[in-house]
């Protein structure tokens, strides 16, 4: 066993009160939760899911080894990926159906670090009003700019506008500006 499952297999005996007389034990979803620090729900949702392997028929056995490398802090529901995107679970599922998130499962279906990476880029996008604003136009020129394929559409219907290019925009329209008045000339 490596040193992730000693460390399990430590605590393990620790809650039991007597060794482990077993290389890889099997335990149960309970004591599988216990070790990982979560509801007994969120172990069953792993085993459903297929992100941990259950060793009986009952799905109520677990080795040891497979709850250390199960990756389970690399697993989160809709919900909580709703909480750090900013959304309800409506939206976290617009983002699954736009492409955007990718679903592996019912109970647990996102992986952490997609969800991280997303939240990070959605830094970047602005919403329609927002991009209208930096631009001084109105949201319909906005969204006919995403039509006409002047703008990117970013996949995301509440943010579908990249800053970078509102950005580049704004940059185009300066220098536009300062090349027409003429050096001298004061309005």
């Amino acid at each position: 066993m490596d040193g992730l499952a000693q460390q399990y297999r430590a605590r393990l005996e620790g809650l039991l009160g007597e060794p482990v007389m077993v290389d890889d034990p099997l335990i149960t979803t309970a004591q599988a939760a216990v070790l990982l620090g979560v509801a007994p729900q969120r172990v069953a949702g792993l085993v459903r899911a297929g992100h941990l392997p259950a060793r009986s028929r009952t799905h109520r056995r677990l080795l040891l080894s497979d709850v250390a490398r199960c990756g389970f802090d690399q697993w989160i529901s809709v919900a909580e990926a709703g909480a750090m995107l900013g959304l309800g679970q409506t939206g976290v599922r617009r983002l699954i159906t736009a492409g955007l998130l990718a679903a592996h499962g019912r109970e647990l279906p996102l992986r952490r670090n997609d969800v991280e990476v997303l939240v990070v880029l959605r830094r970047g996008w602005l919403t329609l009003s927002t991009a209208a604003s930096a631009l001084g136009m109105e949201v319909d020129d906005i969204q006919q700019m995403l039509r006409a394929r002047r703008l990117t559409h970013t996949c995301d219907v509440a943010r579908p506008v990249y800053r970078h290019e509102i950005a580049t925009m704004l940059t185009a329209r300066r220098q536009r500006l300062s090349r027409s008045v003429v050096p001298g000339d004061r309005p």
